[in-house]
């Protein structure tokens, strides 16, 4: 999945949960006790963050590379 590689669907949930955790520095109760909902937004807002992050990169290796 990180390979981008990732071709039978939705990511598992135990991975975005996992994500989720790393990226919010919860513990697994903390994950617990958060509803599914906020769950799922800080799951969505993660990706839609690195989405643009990754596009960003690559408007900044574009603009490096001299119009090439």
């Amino acid at each position: 999945m990180y390979e981008g590689t990732w071709s039978s669907g939705p990511v598992p949930d135990e991975l975005a949960d996992y994500e989720v955790m790393r990226e919010m520095h919860w513990s697994w109760d903390q994950l617990q006790a958060t509803p599914t909902y906020v769950r799922r937004y800080c799951w969505d807002f993660t990706l839609a963050r690195r989405s643009a992050e990754q596009a960003a990169a690559e408007r900044t290796r574009g603009s490096a590379g001299g119009g090439n």
